[in-house]
C-alpha cells in the first residue's frame, strides 16, 4: 500500500530534506506545502528523482482561510495520510520592545496558527499507524531577547504537539515534536548574512565552535524524522525530543570557544 506524507516548508531546507529522506525510506507519494511557488518545481523534482509521486502546493500558511481550503482539497484528493511534518517556520526578529502586531501576528499564524490547522484538518484522513511531527525549537525553553518572539511561538508549539498526541493516542496515531538546535538551512544563511552582517563562510566559523565541530544540517531533523514515522518508535507518542549538541538547563564549561 503506497504511503502518503505531507510536508510543509518542502521547498527547501528542513521540509525538503525531510521530504527527500522520506521518499528514499519508501514513502510513495509526497505533498509539498511552501509559499515560495518558485522553488516548489524544483523541489518536487528532487523528490521525484528519488521515485516517489511528488506534488507541490503553494500556500501562505499565515492565511488560515487559504490554508483550509486548499489543505482540505489536497486530502480530499489524497484519500488518506500517513506522515504529516510540519516543518514550515518564521524566524522574524523581534524582543519585547520592537515587535510590532504584524511580526507578532505573522509569528504566531505561520509557527502556531498554521501547524494547529494543518493538524486539525489532516487528522480525519490520517490511518491508523499515521505520526505527525512538528519541528519545534530548543529557544521553547528562552532565548535571545531579539528572538522573544519567536521563541514564545515554539514554546506554544510544544504544548500544542503534547495535547495533540493525548487527543489521538487511542486512535493508533502519533505525535511528536522535535526542538531543534541551531541549524544551517537557506533561510538561515540569508538572515545571519543580511539581517546579522555575518561573512559567507560563518557556517564554517561558527559551526567550528560548536561542541561536535559544526552546525546541524537539514538532513539531522530529516534522520529523526524517519526514525519517528517508522515502526521502530511505535510505542511512544508526546515525545518532544532535543535536538541540540547543547544540554538544556546547564552551563557551557566553556562559553568562549
Amino acid at each position: 500500500m503506497t504511503k502518503t506524507a505531507i510536508v510543509t516548508g518542502g521547498a527547501q531546507g528542513i521540509g525538503l530534506a525531510s521530504a527527500e529522506r522520506l521518499a528514499r525510506d519508501g514513502i510513495g507519494r509526497v505533498y509539498l506545502i511552501d509559499v515560495q511557488r518558485d522553488r516548489l518545481d524544483e523541489a518536487v523534482g528532487a523528490v521525484e528523482a528519488l521515485g516517489a509521486e511528488a506534488h507541490g502546493l503553494a500556500i501562505d500558511l499565515s492565511d488560515a482561510g487559504t490554508l483550509i481550503g486548499e489543505v482540505d482539497a489536497l486530502v480530499a484528493g489524497a484519500g488518506s495520510v500517513d506522515i504529516l511534518v510540519n516543518a514550515a517556520g518564521s524566524t522574524a526578529r523581534g524582543g519585547i520592545t520592537d515587535t510590532t502586531p504584524e511580526t507578532y501576528d505573522h509569528l504566531y499564524a505561520i509557527n502556531l496558527r498554521a501547524p494547529f490547522f494543518m493538524m486539525q484538518r489532516v487528522l480525519p484522513a490520517m490511518n491508523k499507524g499515521g505520526t505527525i511531527v512538528n519541528i519545534c525549537s530548543m529557544l521553547a525553553y528562552g532565548g535571545p531577547p531579539f528572538l522573544l518572539g519567536y521563541s514564545s511561538t515554539k514554546a506554544a508549539l510544544v504544548a500544542l504537539t503534547r495535547g495533540v498526541a493525548n487527543t489521538v493516542k487511542r486512535q493508533h496515531i502519533r505525535v511528536f515534536g522535535i526542538n531543534l538546535g541551531w541549524t544551517w538551512t537557506p533561510g538561515e544563511q540569508e538572515t545571519q548574512t543580511k539581517v546579522h552582517g555575518l561573512p559567507d563562510n560563518w557556517r564554517d566559523t561558527v559551526g567550528a565552535k560548536q561542541p561536535f565541530g559544526r552546525l546541524l544540517m537539514p538532513e539531522d531533523p530529516a534522520n529523526l524524522i524517519a526514525f519517528l514515522v517508522s515502526d521502530e518508535a511505535s510505542m511512544m507518542t508526546g515525545a518532544v525530543i532535543d535536538l541540540d549538541q547543547f544540554v538544556a538547563g546547564t552551563v557551557d564549561d566553556n562559553p568562549g570557544a
